[in-house]
């Protein structure tokens, strides 16, 4: 064999060894990464802890009985009277109105201006630019359990519910009493909120929810309470 086919075939060669030591590397880490994943290595991370839930108190309107955003007026009327306490709302000044023969609950007196909600993010306020209020003194003590409203996880699809306070006598399910409608994203009617929520300072609280046209009852975790 001449000396120049000699040096091809050591070249050849050499490149063989290369490939195949390319080769080994390549089905090393390969199966290391399958081994890795087979035994957990890259498991995907815990999904992160609900996030404990907001209680907030609605106030719409300032001192003076001026609009506070983002609420705006849809309806005004010029004089009406709040003779009760709110029978929906929790929050000690919270009013319950009546202006030409409607209801209204809860309403915020200031200033002699009624600001009433229908929910807490209906924006849409109806003002009475005279109430005249002659409810008696707020109780010492609280002694309504259920919120006036309820954003909810729906235990289902994991979608946000709003659950709107239901006043006066309502009918029951599972034996508990039906407080909130709840309306999904689309404010479609999407189930039934019942009973009291049950209260944690370490995690979400809860409250038994009953899905639209289901008999079955399960907990869902509350997101926000409205007082």
């Amino acid at each position: 064999m001449s000396e120049d086919s000699q040096r091809q075939e050591t070249s050849r060669s050499w490149w063989q060894h290369l490939w195949v030591w390319l080769l080994g590397l390549v089905a090393a880490i390969v199966s290391g990464i399958v081994v890795a994943w087979v035994t957990g290595f890259f498991e995907p991370d815990p999904p992160s802890p609900p996030r404990l839930t907001d209680t907030r108190y609605v106030h719409p309107s300032s001192s003076d009985g001026e609009l506070q955003s983002p609420y705006r007026k849809a309806k005004t009327f010029k004089a009406g009277e709040c003779p009760n306490r709110s029978l929906l709302s929790s929050a000690p000044d919270a009013l319950r109105c009546h202006v030409e023969h409607t209801i209204h609950d809860p309403c915020w007196v200031n200033a002699g201006t009624a600001v009433c909600l229908a929910a807490p993010w209906d924006h849409n306020a109806t003002v009475i630019q005279q109430a005249t209020v002659t409810a008696g003194p707020p109780p010492t003590q609280n002694l309504r359990a259920a919120p006036w409203a309820l954003e909810i996880r729906d235990p289902s699809s994991g979608s946000t519910l709003q659950c709107a306070g239901l006043p006066g006598a309502q009918d029951t399910a599972a034996g508990r009493r039906i407080n909130w409608d709840c309306n999904d994203e689309d404010d479609q009617p999407a189930g039934s909120g019942l009973g009291s929520p049950v209260r944690s300072d370490e995690k979400p609280w809860t409250v038994l929810y009953n899905p639209e046209g289901s008999s079955e009852v399960r907990r869902a975790d509350v997101l926000t309470v409205w007082y």
